[in-house]
């Protein structure tokens, strides 16, 4: 769908595989800080980052894609017998590492858990710099191909298309929410779940990069059909400012769309991974967040209206 983007312009976007960081030219953090922690990421170590399974217990893995010199995987978590008849709802995951890095089990305890709650719940792997020398753009590509997989194959997989939700963390969430932006009109996902998701990689981008790194930045799309939107954020997130995302939400509101934040104060990046109980919340930032996360799904399986 979008391998051609990938040819014109994989040697211009080499710098963008980090943007981690993100604020719209009004907010307080200057335009040198964020660059700074955009180089910050490019030049973190590879050192350790291992290649992903060729499976995980319990699912069914397929490949997607064979980009490059690997094959890209999709392990498919199938709902028990008693969860009714096929087809059944379902949650695609992309984890999270800056374009950089990750681990393809990132969302394992949140894939269990909608799994248990009667969904089909699938991981998706793509290309990262440290293990594919690739970069935002190409990830991108392939999180638009797993999708378009999916949605080709949802019929022989016991998945109703039209009950399939996308989800992901940091980069993980930009390409979630990016692939929905972009699919076509009758072919959107049923809602969207992020956790701290990058939406602006345009602002902290050097010059040069600025009207590429634009093209793939979620805030600079047409967010007219947006789905429903759930985003969980911290509001002292180092990495993807808050105001970014309100600003995000804001945009799609105001052309009459669902986005729901969830603001965490004072929570940096990641907190949702975070099992230690939180006296404010009455729980760990990882319950509460899978709490509303399935609150969401069960509107998406049972057809209702969410919030």
């Amino acid at each position: 769908m979008m391998q051609s983007r990938a040819v014109a312009f994989m040697g211009l976007l080499l710098l963008t595989t980090g943007l981690a960081a993100c604020r719209r030219a009004e907010d307080n953090v200057t335009a040198q800080q964020q660059q700074a922690a955009v180089a910050g990421v490019l030049a973190g170590s590879c050192e350790g980052v291992r290649p992903q399974p060729d499976s995980l217990d319990g699912a069914f893995s397929v490949t997607y894609a064979h980009p490059g010199n690997r094959d890209l995987r999709l392990h498919i978590f199938q709902p028990a017998e008693d969860a009714g008849p096929a087809p059944h709802p379902a949650i695609l995951f992309f984890f999270g590492g800056s374009w950089r890095v990750g681990e393809i089990t990132a969302f394992q305890e949140q894939a269990d858990a909608f799994v248990a709650a009667g969904f089909a719940a699938i991981l998706a792997d793509y290309r990262v710099k440290c293990r594919d020398g690739s970069n935002a753009l190409q990830s991108l590509n392939d999180a638009e191909d797993a999708y378009e997989w999916l949605r080709h194959h949802a019929a022989s997989l016991g998945i109703d298309p039209k009950r399939l939700i996308l989800a992901g963390g940091s980069a993980g969430g930009h390409l979630a929410l990016a692939t929905a932006l972009q699919a076509d009109e009758g072919e959107k996902p049923a809602a969207l779940v992020l956790f701290n998701p990058v939406v602006d990689l345009a602002t902290p981008a050097p010059f040069y990069l600025k009207p590429l790194a634009w093209w793939i930045s979620p805030i600079a799309m047409d967010v007219g059909a947006l789905p429903p939107t759930l985003i969980f954020h911290g509001t002292a997130d180092s990495k993807v400012p808050i105001a970014s995302i309100r600003h995000f939400c804001a945009n799609a509101q105001a052309e009459g769309r669902t986005c729901q934040v969830m603001e965490y104060e004072g929570a940096d990046h990641s907190f949702y991974t975070s099992h230690v109980p939180d006296p404010r919340l009455g729980t760990s930032p990882h319950a509460h967040t899978l709490e509303a996360a399935l609150a969401l799904g069960q509107a998406v399986a049972q057809g209702s209206r969410w919030p």
